[in-house]
């Protein structure tokens, strides 16, 4: 499989199945810190990933790579990072967005869980 072909299924296609699924609730002012973001993992992965592979760490066989290069990395890998960042930043920005919109419960009395206390036993407490 070529990098570009995982890419596509493993990362292009839950991206787009997740901007279909919050295609309401997106808005620009939402995926800005997406941006930030973005910068952030590029300013960070990519020079001790280029020196990785300069020293022999890893490297990537040119037959599954389309063949441009930045640096010591294919473009492959550059868009790994940034479409990686998005997929788990729409992910997470829709989990924090519902948890953040859920009103607290005021927890009743008949809520509370009961707690037991008792002694415990030497078989308990010892291997």
């Amino acid at each position: 499989m070529t990098y570009a072909r995982f890419l596509g299924l493993f990362v292009v296609l839950p991206i787009l199945f997740l901007l279909v699924r919050y295609r309401r609730t997106l808005s620009w002012r939402g995926l800005a810190p997406l941006g930030l973001l973005l910068i952030i993992v590029y300013a960070a992965t990519s020079p001790w990933d280029n020196m990785a592979v300069k020293w022999g760490l890893w490297g990537f066989d040119p037959e599954r790579i389309w063949g441009v290069k930045l640096g010591y990395l294919p473009l492959e890998e550059y868009l790994f990072f940034g479409l990686q960042t998005l997929l788990v930043g729409l992910w997470a920005r829709d989990r924090l967005e519902r948890v953040l919109a859920k009103k607290p419960q005021p927890v009743s009395q008949e809520q509370k869980p009961v707690r037991a206390e008792r002694t415990l036993e030497p078989s308990e407490v010892s291997p």
